[in-house]
């Protein structure tokens, strides 16, 4: 191989991995403006690439030498023997909140996923990346008179998240089955406080509870995957995954301390009521197990399914059991290109993608199964003369309801995402 070239490719993994690193330096940023992410440890984040999420997030039983599916690491199979495999992607979302009475509208951006994936060998391959796997971000007020007090605020705030950065592998047994297990490192801090205050009395004293939990420890997650290959070019997928619960470890500083407001806006504070540092202790994140399979016509057109259940019944934070219960997930899509052929125009080029999805969260709330909906339209726009592509994908949903008194959601999710392909392990028989 040219001794330039190799210079140029070392040189782009060095990027990649700074660009890695940066990110995660930046991950305790808030990502997500949702009141729903108050509970357990927040919104769980998909783990899907553009391609999926624009299939309504089918994954299982999906898989490509082209982009990279840690949803399933037996996917990781389809590597091609002499390619490397780079996905990154980012997102943002327009939300609006609205109850019986009022509405609010938010919004945020993020960078979603870094992910790589290579060949080891003729029967084994490799992926590495960083992922969100929850996010908190959330602001909530509560005004209410109450007798002999005269006007209460609570304001509640969290911020921060959970990030999982994995290393996985994949394992061919034989033309059609592959295994493959994740080893997940996951980290992150929550950030949440809660505040009472007392706007008709100058001397009652407001009273602050603040709360950080840090996270860090490492969990396993397995997949299987199966792909035959039949006449006219028509193919099968199935794929399923499962990962056993894990005690992840954690520790939480507790702070509660009467204050006054001062004039410059910072808690003039009164005395401490309330001081733990470094507490240790575990959060349980339950089981899960999901199902999915695809079916189509090699490079042309495909269609999937996925199923996923997850026992947040079992969850418990350092060793107190919440009220949250069994989630669900289904999703259903598929893609068309009208020609794979490199002299047809480029918009026969194009593969158009299309999904919907339906959920029961882990939350239930005044007798109310929080579910959420969503519709999803994408992209991918072939780089001419290369295999790589750019992916855009749209989503437009609603989560919760209003009954209750409860606050609902609208929202619309983009995703930008880039996947290089590029031939890296050539041996060349001339320099």
């Amino acid at each position: 191989m040219n001794t330039t070239l190799k210079i140029k490719r070392i040189s782009k993994i060095l990027q990649a991995l700074a660009l890695l690193f940066c990110t995660i330096q930046v991950s305790g940023q808030s990502r997500i403006s949702s009141p729903y992410s108050r509970f357990g440890i927040g919104d769980l984040m998909n783990e899907n690439s553009v391609v999926n999420m624009a299939m309504g997030g089918i994954s299982y039983g999906l898989s490509s030498p082209y982009f990279v599916n840690p949803a399933n690491p037996a996917t990781y199979s389809s590597f091609d023997t002499l390619s490397f495999v780079f996905d990154v992607g980012a997102y943002g979302s327009q939300s609006k909140l609205m109850t019986t009475t009022q509405s609010q509208s938010t919004n945020f951006a993020s960078l979603a996923y870094l992910k790589f994936g290579f060949p080891v060998t003729h029967w084994w391959r490799s992926s590495f990346g960083l992922l969100p796997y929850s996010n908190t971000g959330y602001q909530m007020l509560d005004k209410q008179i109450e007798e002999n007090i005269g006007s209460v605020t609570r304001n509640y705030q969290g911020s921060g998240g959970i990030n999982r950065f994995y290393l996985g592998n994949s394992i061919k047994l034989n033309k059609n089955f592959s295994v493959g297990v994740n080893l997940n490192y996951l980290f992150g801090t929550l950030e949440k406080s809660s505040a009472t205050t007392f706007p008709d009395s100058a001397y009652r004293m407001n009273y602050k509870l603040k709360t950080s939990t840090r996270v860090h420890d490492i969990s396993l997650d397995y997949g299987l995957f199966y792909k035959r290959q039949g006449a006219k070019g028509y193919q099968l997928g199935a794929g399923l995954v499962f990962s056993n619960g894990a005690n992840v470890s954690a520790s939480e500083d507790r702070v509660g301390y009467r204050y006054f407001f001062s004039n410059t806006g910072v808690d003039n504070v009164i005395d401490t009521v309330l001081n733990n540092a470094m507490v240790k202790g575990k959060i349980f994140l339950p089981s899960f197990v999901g199902g999915g399979f695809t079916f189509g016509k090699s490079e042309k057109w495909l269609v999937g399914a996925d199923y996923q259940w997850q026992m947040w019944n079992n969850y418990s934070y350092f060793g107190v059991e919440d009220s949250l219960k069994n989630s669900m997930r289904i999703s259903v899509g598929g893609q068309y290109t009208p020609s794979v052929s490199t002299i047809s125009g480029y918009f026969q080029r194009i593969t158009y993608r299309a999904g919907f999805r339906y959920s029961n969260s882990f939350l239930e709330l005044r007798g109310q199964q929080i579910d959420e909906f969503g519709i999803s339209f994408g992209l991918g726009l072939p780089i001419p003369r290369t295999r790589s592509t750019v992916n855009l994908s749209a989503e437009i949903g609603t989560r919760g309801t209003t009954n209750e008194n409860l606050i609902k959601e609208n929202f619309v999710r983009f995703t930008l995402g880039l996947s290089v392909f590029e031939r890296w392990f050539i041996i060349r028989k001339y320099d």
